[in-house]
Formats: C-alpha cells, sequence, structure tokens
C-alpha cells in the first residue's frame, strides 16, 4: 500500500495532498466495512469443514447437535470453496492451466529428481463437485483440477550459474540412452511444450450459490513470456553437451512469486478424526519464487524415486552378474577366479541396492529441505494473509485509478488508464503488473467518484466532492435518526417536559423578583408610616405641654 500512496500523492498537485490522504483512509474504512460479513462467512466454513482435522471439539459436538449430515457437510464444504476463489480472484490470482503444467513437467530447472505424484490419496468429490457446478471455470484446468487446485500470482525470474558437471553427464546418458529406449517402447519424452496461446485472458464465471445467483466474473491470464534458459534448451543435443562440459553455464527459469494450494486428502492423517462421511483433511498451503519447472515440488505424497544415472550403474551391475553367472554355468569353468567374480559382483549389486535406497532417502530430504525453504503459510494464518492481501490489492487498484485519472485532468480510457498505471509502478518501482483497471473502475464508478462518458471515457470526480460523498457514505452506514414512530413520540414527551420545566423555572423567577419587590415597596410604606407616626407624637408631645401650663377658669 505504501508505494501506490506515494505515486498517488506524488501525481496529485500540492494543495490537494492532505485531502487525496483522507480520500485514501476513508476507501480502505468503506472498503473493510463491505467485505466484513463476506469475511465472517468464509472463516466460519473454513471452522467447519476443518473442526474434525483440528479437533475442535465444541464445533464438533455442535455439528452432532444439528445432525449435520456427510451431504450437508460436502454442501458446507463446497461453498467454502466457491468463496476461496471468489476470494482469491479479487487478489489478482489465477489457476494454474493445463498448457502450463504440461510446461513445468517437460522440462527441470534446479529441482532434478525424477518424482510421481499419487493422485489416488486425493479426495476428488469436494473439487469435483465444485468444478460441476463450475464448468465454465474448469475451462483449460489442469487434468487433476478435481484433486487440487493451484493459484498463482506475480511472476520472476530466477536465475543460477555454474558448470553443472554432474547435471550434464546425466542428461548426455538420457539422451543417449533413456529417451531412444523409451521412443522404441512408444512412450516417447516430452522434451518441450508448446505453449500455443500464451498471454491470452478469459473470463470464467464462478457460482455463489446453488440457483446460479450471484455470479462472478474472473479474469485469468494464463502466462507471461519470460525466456526460460534451461540445460535442455541451451544443450539440445549430445554433441553440444560433449562441447560444453566444463563450460560455465547461466541457467534462468520463470517463476511464480506466490501459489497457493487448495486439495483435501481421501483418508484422515493418523491421530486426527475424520469429517463427515469419512473424508480427510482439507489443506490450504502458500509457497513463494517457485520455478515453473519445479512446480512438482510443492505437492503433497511425492514418490521420489531415483536418478536414471544410479539406475543405469545398478542395472548395468547385475546384468554383468547374470551374465557372468550364465557364462559359467554354460562353460562349466567354476574356477577359484570366476567363483571370486561372481562373488564380487553379487556384492556390488548388493552395495548398489543399498546405495540406490540411500539415494531416495537423501533426495527426498533434499526436497524436503528445498521445500521447506519457499514455504509461506498455511491454514488459518494463510486465510487470514488473504483476505487482507485482497483488501489490500481491491484499494491499490482504486486509489492508483483514481489519482491517474484526477491528476490527468481530463477523460482517459480504460487502455489509457490501465498504461499509466503500469507505467508508473515500473517507472518508480520497477514492477511490472498486469493492472486490472476494469475492476477499480468498477468500483469507483459504484462509489461516483467517476463519471462515465460517451461510454469510453472516465473522468474523475474533483477530490472536493468526491470526499463529500464518501464521508456521506461513512456517515449514512448506520441510520438511528428519526423514524416517524416511537422514537418521534419520546422525543416530543422529552421536548414537553423540557418546556414545562423551563416554564416552570421562568415562573417562579418571575415570582421571587415580584416578591422581592412587594418586600422592598413595604418596607418604604413602613418606613414613611413610622415617620409620620413619630412627628405624630411629637405634636401631641408638644400640645400636652401647653395645656399643663394653662390654667383654667372655674365657677
Amino acid at each position: 500500500m505504501n508505494f501506490v500512496k506515494e505515486i498517488a500523492k506524488e501525481l496529485m498537485p500540492e494543495a490537494e495532498r492532505k485531502g487525496l490522504s483522507d480520500f485514501m483512509r476513508i476507501i480502505r474504512l468503506l472498503f473493510h466495512f463491505e467485505y466484513l460479513e463476506s469475511r465472517d462467512k468464509l472463516k466460519r466454513n473454513f471452522d467447519i469443514v476443518t473442526a474434525h482435522q483440528d479437533d475442535n471439539e465444541a464445533l464438533i459436538d455442535v455439528m452432532k447437535e444439528s445432525k449435520m449430515t456427510p451431504s450437508e457437510f460436502l454442501d458446507v464444504s463446497v461453498d467454502f470453496v466457491s468463496d476461496f476463489c471468489t476470494l482469491l480472484a479479487d487478489a489478482n490470482f489465477s489457476l494454474l492451466t493445463q498448457k502450463e503444467w504440461e510446461l513445468a513437467k517437460a522440462e527441470d530447472f534446479m529441482f532434478t529428481l525424477p518424482c510421481d505424484i499419487a493422485w489416488d490419496k486425493f479426495d476428488k468429490e469436494l473439487l469435483g463437485t465444485f468444478l460441476k457446478q463450475n464448468p465454465a471455470l474448469s475451462e483449460g484446468l489442469t487434468q487433476f483440477a478435481d484433486a487440487a487446485l493451484l493459484f498463482k500470482r506475480g511472476n520472476g525470474v530466477a536465475k543460477a550459474k555454474g558448470m553443472f558437471i554432474m547435471e550434464k553427464v546425466e542428461m548426455f546418458l538420457e539422451m543417449c540412452i533413456m529417451e531412444p529406449l523409451l521412443a522404441i517402447v512408444g512412450r516417447p519424452k516430452t522434451v518441450f511444450a508448446s505453449l500455443g496461446g500464451v498471454g491470452k485472458k478469459r473470463t470464467a464465471m464462478v457460482k455463489k450459490d446453488g440457483a446460479g445467483k450471484g455470479l462472478i466474473e474472473e479474469e485469468r491470464h494464463d502466462v507471461t513470456v519470460i525466456e526460460r534458459r534451461t540445460l535442455r534448451r541451451l544443450l539440445p543435443n549430445p554433441l553440444a553437451i560433449l562441447k560444453n562440459l566444463f563450460k560455465t553455464m547461466e541457467l534462468q527459469e520463470p517463476t511464480f512469486k506466490e501459489v497457493v494450494l487448495l486439495y483435501r486428502m481421501a483418508k484422515p492423517v493418523e491421530d486426527r478424526q475424520a469429517g463427515p462421511g469419512g473424508v480427510g483433511p482439507l489443506i490450504l498451503k502458500s509457497f513463494h519464487d517457485i520455478p515453473m519447472a519445479d512446480l512438482e515440488m510443492i505437492f503433497p505424497e511425492v514418490n521420489v524415486t531415483v536418478k536414471f544415472k544410479d539406475m543405469l550403474i545398478n542395472v548395468t551391475l547385475a546384468i554383468i552378474a547374470i551374465i557372468t553367472f550364465l557364462w559359467t554355468l554354460m562353460t562349466g569353468g567354476w574356477t577359484k577366479e570366476v567363483i571370486t567374480l561372481i562373488s564380487v559382483l553379487g556384492g556390488k549389486v548388493a552395495q548398489s541396492v543399498t546405495a540406490l535406497m540411500a539415494a531416495q532417502t537423501r533426495y527426498t530430504g533434499m526436497m524436503a529441505k528445498e521445500l521447506q525453504a519457499k514455504s509461506a503459510n498455511s491454514q488459518t494464518g494463510m486465510l487470514m494473509h488473504l483476505m487482507e492481501s485482497m483488501e489490500d490489492q481491491e484499494c491499490k487498484e482504486m486509489i492508483l485509478s483514481y489519482a491517474v485519472l484526477a491528476a490527468n485532468g481530463k477523460s482517459m480510457t480504460l487502455k489509457e488508464i490501465d498504461a499509466k498505471c503500469e507505467y508508473e509502478l515500473y517507472d518508480r518501482f520497477r514492477l511490472k503488473i498486469d493492472f486490472d483497471v476494469e475492476g477499480a473502475m468498477v468500483k469507483l464508478l459504484r462509489e461516483g467518484l467517476v463519471e462515465q462518458r460517451a461510454g469510453v471515457l472516465y473522468t474523475a470526480t474533483p477530490l472536493k466532492k468526491a470526499l463529500k460523498r464518501l464521508d456521506t457514505k461513512w456517515d449514512n452506514l448506520f441510520d438511528y435518526r428519526d423514524d416517524g414512530g416511537a422514537t418521534k413520540a419520546d422525543d416530543a414527551a422529552m421536548q414537553l417536559e423540557a418546556a414545562r420545566k423551563a416554564r416552570y423555572q421562568t415562573v417562579e423567577a418571575t415570582l421571587r423578583e415580584q416578591l422581592a419587590n412587594t418586600d422592598a415597596e413595604r418596607a418604604a410604606a413602613v418606613g414613611k408610616l413610622k415617620g409620620q407616626q413619630e412627628e405624630i407624637a411629637k405634636r401631641i408631645k408638644l400640645l400636652e405641654d401647653a395645656m399643663s401650663s394653662y390654667k383654667w377658669r372655674t365657677g
């Protein structure tokens, strides 16, 4: 995500970079929210499908209580596979094709051990049912698609440099002995595989349910052309091998950057419970940087055999011992020297057989070590990683497409947008990516962040307007506003109660004010009356004094 952010910010004007940061954050949050239910369903079905192999007793008890039948368990399993394929398609993974598999088998890179995959140990009911429900998806897939599905994403290059003397000797022996013998018995070995329609895209549909609804469209990119330089291509005949036996060679092979393998075993693993119907465990595994020619080594149940050189040496010794023994019987020359020779040859044969068994064990260990180095993740951890990868991939495509359109300032076609996005990724980070512009544009149109004109031209919605639309959608994810029913009545009652309290408080304050004013008026009136009373008392006193000095006449 970081490199897409850098490109997007560099494309946008300085004044809009802060708004673009908010744009990217809201896009990621909305996308995460919208896919939450799908992720939960995928994880829930995966837990059910793997409950027995993980000894999840609580979930097993729930399945027993609900009386889940083998048929119902198969339906849940197929549903999980459908959602898993959709998840990987959204994360830009594609399924391995039969042509790619033929190319992988025909040549060797660094993993030159002869091996054979025991397909009979794989369950074919689950994926066989899934492919029957999605016949368009199965078109062009590998012949073993009903046993295992192999997804791949991204291409790279693996290189190796050295003399490879032992490898040259083995290839020389194969050219001179094994391949002619196989041709004589009518089983010629395929040396090179022609890919024919390389780089073509096609559309497949994945059913989401039994009713055929919710079909998902997936674009599949079969092969990216990368020059192969294997020993067989550089040294196509025995004479070339002899001329370059001690010459340093530089090999090159296309690789798949990420590989995901989905399969179910026919029988349960030892010390693990069998699922309903006696099925074995469902396995998810991921690997990284797998050379195309060495693809066989990632499969389980691989039987490693000895190399042709080892087999030739042992067969030759055995033939010599048998011829010597027969010659001795026919001539009757049981001399001490002959007996010694036969004993030595017998010992050599026994030693060779032991060496063959040791070589097979050693080769198996070499394969396990190489495979461990390229293993990435498995089961729940890988599932969670893929979910995050899908979200990250989808958001990056939307953000980069919008930034390219907005920075361009005028309408562009899908082809122009695709070319510009791929150029920016390569120019800044040397990333060669097949950009999914169609998927990004569908999502941008759905959100109203891009406008379509004249059917083939696309224009970015101005950033401020786009931010407002995204913010409005975010604000309205949950709507608990007035619904015109009980909530409205409750709000009205609360408003009436608040108004009543407000009126009561207003009246109370007015009364307090009026009482205060009345008290002041009464105090003033009392003061005035008291003054008048004092004045009257003074006058009465004066009158009493005057009357006490006045002499009244009598008689």
